[in-house]
């Protein structure tokens, strides 16, 4: 069926449920252009002559803000460098990173690659393999999660970043909300929005341009692009809370499209409310922000790095 643009009459390549509109390949790339530049203005992401570091993975939503920070740059004022975390998942990083080389290269952009191997001592396939001998206390993505953040803080920190970008999108954040009210973890649920503050001097604000973008837009953009990634995914998913959430949410939007705005709608309205937890410190074994005596990378690889050991 060949679906009219709704604002040209031209065939459309998507119909933005929630707005009950459908756009042609023109009109949707100005329409997502134009909201993740009013997000990055309206939430006051960055500052002219800033230095933002944008965390890529090799995936189409990474890729895709990376393209569009360099796009905007001048506009936005800033520079941009580009940040990989290579955890070290045979079969699935390689492939991801080299689609990240590739990219960052053709678009002027220098990127940084920090691995689990160099700074931890063990890739994330050697740490899984010593927490399934240990009964799997922790999950995969639950390590790998607290591993990659203190990477990327540390490499926006040593590139000299004021902000570290994301490319978390309207799904995620609904995935991630509905993962912590489940796990009643209601302090990240207070901290956790488009844009953090400053509240530590070793802790880089993050900040989030597609926020309040669906993931099926992000995607869109990025195949009308030409932004493509290896068709692989982390092995390791499959162990996550957000995989079976995802899909039901997925299946919940198909009937009511506006489902995944109002999750973050309600996000957005209890986090003002809630406990945000105590200030941070800096972690006594390496300095780094800490919520606690002992920040959690440390603790994870001391736990880690002696179930290695006494093998």
């Amino acid at each position: 069926m060949n679906v009219k643009c709704s604002l040209c009459g031209r065939r459309a390549v998507i119909r933005i449920g929630y707005a009950g509109v459908h756009l042609c390949e023109e009109h949707f790339s100005s329409y997502f252009e134009r909201r993740f530049l009013e997000a990055t203005r309206l939430l006051r992401m960055f500052e002219r002559g800033e230095r933002v570091a944008v965390a890529v993975s090799g995936g189409k939503d990474s890729l895709t803000l990376l393209y569009l920070m360099s796009k905007h740059a001048d506009a936005l004022g800033v520079e941009v460098v580009a940040v990989l975390v290579d955890e070290g998942i045979r079969g699935y990083r390689e492939e991801k990173a080299r689609a990240a080389e590739a990219y960052a290269k053709r678009w002027g952009v220098e990127l940084v690659v920090k691995s689990f191997r160099e700074e931890l001592g063990f890739t994330l396939d050697e740490a899984v393999s010593a927490l399934m001998e240990d009964g799997l206390r922790y999950k995969p993505c639950t390590v790998c999660g607290v591993f990659r953040r203190y990477l990327l803080n540390r490499a926006a920190l040593e590139l000299g970043a004021d902000k570290l970008a994301t490319a978390h999108n309207l799904d995620d954040e609904a995935q991630a909300f509905l993962m912590n009210a489940l796990q009643a973890n209601l302090p990240s649920i207070a901290r956790e929005g488009p844009r953090s503050e400053r509240v530590h001097e070793k802790l880089v604000p993050r900040v989030k341009p597609f926020y309040f973008i669906p993931e099926k837009e992000v995607l869109t953009y990025a195949l009308l692009h030409g932004i493509e990634s290896p068709p692989v995914e982390c092995p390791y998913i499959v162990y996550s809370l957000r995989h079976p959430l995802r899909r039901w949410l997925n299946e919940v939007a198909e009937r009511d499209p506006g489902v995944k705005h109002r999750v973050i709608a309600l996000k957005n309205a209890l986090a003002p409310l809630l406990d945000r937890g105590g200030p941070f410190r800096s972690c006594r074994v390496c300095g780094m922000p800490s919520s606690g005596e002992v920040c959690k990378a440390c603790q994870l690889r001391q736990y880690i790095e002696r179930i290695l050991a006494s093998r």
